[in-house]
């Protein structure tokens, strides 16, 4: 079954479930750079995932952060792209 993230409400019937949070991040290495999408790509996957633990079929109301971090490494500093989500996980009527 595939969950759909939404950024507005799913246009279906359904009940709320739970809210979720999900972060992720990439880091630049020595020959690439800090990945956003990367990053984003990981931050889906962990809300579908856990949306799929809760017995839900989408996620509504998704907002999404993120900030520019740096970390120290043995050669010096590295970028560090992190992205926050959060939604509602629902369950539809017509999928049970």
């Amino acid at each position: 079954m595939e969950i759909k993230i939404s950024t507005g409400k799913v246009a279906r019937d359904y009940e709320v479930i739970d809210t979720i949070f999900a972060m992720d991040s990439h880091k630049e290495g020595v020959w690439k750079v800090a990945d956003p999408n990367r990053a984003f790509e990981g931050v889906k996957k962990t809300l579908k995932d856990k949306c799929r633990e809760l017995g839900g079929d989408a996620i509504q109301d998704c907002q999404f952060e993120y900030r520019v971090a740096v970390s120290e490494g043995m050669l010096g500093k590295k970028q560090i792209i992190e992205i926050f989500a959060y939604g509602t996980v629902v369950k539809s009527f017509n999928r049970r």
